[in-house]
């Protein structure tokens, strides 16, 4: 039963209390008085019920590789890891990814347009209602195939990495979180030893510090995780850069939620990199190194996202190829990372993976599947466990979770 047949259900409970309210005005006061009781008693589990039914639902907005309409919208039940049956709400081209305003209902979405250059980015506004989305407005990012993006914490700017033209763009967001024209571009330099991969730089991920300051960009074509101090969100000043092992090819990134330490997914060797974060100077510094395969496995593969968990005891990565989700524990005291478990996504190239904001369950989206899957998280372990809920979708590429008091 979905939410609007709830929300007519609990319009009837004020109808009943005013008749109930009504009848104690009547002689026999006592009498009416006792009936009342019992009537409102009769109604808290009802009203719990249903309460606890709508909140149990999460909204979700999953990006899509369609070259228009591509933005759908489902509703993922927190107590099953049910999925709704998705809707097309964003007409958006080749959405590759989403990303979140910090305070306002509003989603942004990196596009392929069909201008030069290619790169987009579009605002939308969202309706809790009905999930819809209502496009605000859109910007050129000034470069060719954007692949990701971030906005800063206070809401100020958005960032978004350049995979085909090697760069990095800052967008300025005004008080209503529409984009403004970029204010910043800063195009990458140099090249790695993988000659069909690594022949110029490919700007693929972007993670800002959660004190706004620094913006990380992993770029798989040079093999650096560069940091940009972010100036008056409006410029992006270099202050250095992490090299990863030639031919890694740093793709993804994610920042712990209360440690000073960042994650680095490199999707050509297949490895995981947990690296110091300094939060005066940006500078960054690796802990360790880990395979993100099992032990014996000898077939292609490419990781591509890498998510934090929201409690920050654990860390998962996907594998496409092995098609599968490495957990990770994290050493409260060093930041360090060790093996848990690897588990199947139940379907081909898990192009991302992600966690509702609860942190009770992982979503992976296998695209060349054309499915989005859940899985139980264990809490105390952060073990997987499959729901044995999938929904299909064409080709899905990420998924991103609005809040409601956004």
């Amino acid at each position: 039963m979905g939410p609007s047949s709830f929300g007519c259900r609990l319009k009837l409970i004020p109808c009943l209390l005013a008749t109930s309210i009504n009848n104690m005005l009547a002689p026999n006061y006592f009498l009416q008085m006792q009936r009342f009781q019992r009537i409102v008693i009769c109604l808290l589990p009802f009203v719990w019920s249903c309460l606890t039914a709508m909140s149990a639902e999460q909204l979700m907005f999953i990006g899509t590789n369609a070259s228009e309409h591509g933005i759908f919208a489902s509703k993922f039940n927190l107590e099953s890891g049910k999925f709704s049956e998705p809707q097309a709400v964003g007409d958006a081209p080749r959405p590759s990814f989403l990303a979140m305003h910090p305070t306002l209902p509003m989603l942004y979405a990196v596009t392929r347009e069909s201008t030069k250059p290619s790169g987009g980015v579009r605002a939308f506004q969202i309706s809790f209602e009905d999930g819809s989305l209502a496009l605000l407005n859109q910007q050129s990012t000034g470069d060719q195939g954007p692949t990701h993006l971030e906005v800063t914490p206070d809401g100020k700017a958005l960032l978004v990495a350049n995979y085909s033209g090697g760069s990095t763009t800052l967008l300025p967001l005004d008080d209503t979180g529409q984009i403004g024209p970029l204010s910043a571009l800063v195009k990458h330099q140099g090249s790695s030893v993988n000659p069909k991969r690594q022949r110029a730089p490919f700007a693929h991920g972007v993670a800002i510090s959660r004190a706004g300051r620094f913006a990380c960009v992993a770029d798989l074509g040079t093999d650096e995780v560069i940091v940009y101090r972010i100036v008056g969100n409006s410029k992006l000043s270099r202050v250095g850069a992490w090299k990863a092992l030639p031919g890694a090819g740093p793709r993804h990134l994610a920042f712990h939620p209360q440690q000073p330490w960042l994650y680095s997914i490199n999707e050509l060797d297949s490895t995981l990199s947990a690296l110091k974060f300094d939060v005066e100077s940006g500078q960054l510094n690796e802990l360790q190194t880990l395979n993100t395969l099992p032990t014996g496995f000898t077939g292609k593969n490419t990781t591509a996202e890498v998510v934090v968990h929201p409690s920050g005891k654990f860390v998962y990565i996907s594998n496409r190829g092995h098609d599968s989700t490495a957990a990770f524990s994290i050493d409260p005291e060093s930041g360090k990372l060790a093996l848990i478990e690897i588990e199947s996504t139940l379907g081909d190239h898990p192009r991302f993976i992600g966690i509702e904001p609860s942190g009770q369950f992982l979503i992976a989206a296998n695209r060349d599947a054309n499915n989005l899957v859940s899985f139980r998280i264990d809490a105390t372990t952060g073990k997987l466990e499959p729901t044995g809920h999938q929904i299909t979708i064409k080709q899905p590429v990420c998924v991103v979770f609005p809040q409601q008091e956004q």
